[in-house]
């Protein structure tokens, strides 16, 4: 660690800066506490909520930042899940659940096969 401190001294010799002006000091927040504590909450990062959709369909997982944009688009909240890796989370959870079949495809007539007829 002395090594490290010596190091990073002799940089300082090296490459001297001036001292910060007065406006820049007075600068609000200024310290890590300040700027990590105030009126509204730390959102997490790794909170996720489970959401159903306003017509039934399906459920899903966003962030806990973005519950605000759903409640407004009418889903229903669900449980908050702690979620420290997504991916792997995903791959867990798509591991579980059955694979749905695919729709049938509407058919379609071209052009030409209803002028040939």
């Amino acid at each position: 660690m002395a090594s490290e401190a010596s190091a990073v001294e002799e940089e300082l010799v090296r490459h001297p800066a001036a001292p910060s002006d007065k406006e820049t000091l007075a600068l609000k927040p200024n310290s890590v506490e300040d700027a990590t504590s105030g009126p509204d909450a730390q959102v997490s990062m790794t909170t996720y909520v489970s959401w159903t959709r306003p017509d039934g369909g399906g459920a899903f997982i966003a962030p806990i930042a973005n519950s605000e944009v759903y409640e407004r688009k009418g889903f229903k909240r669900g449980a908050e899940v702690e979620v420290e890796d997504i991916v792997a989370w995903n791959t867990a959870n798509a591991a579980k659940a059955p694979a749905e079949p695919a729709a049938p495809k509407a058919a379609t007539t071209t052009t030409a096969a209803k002028s040939s007829s």
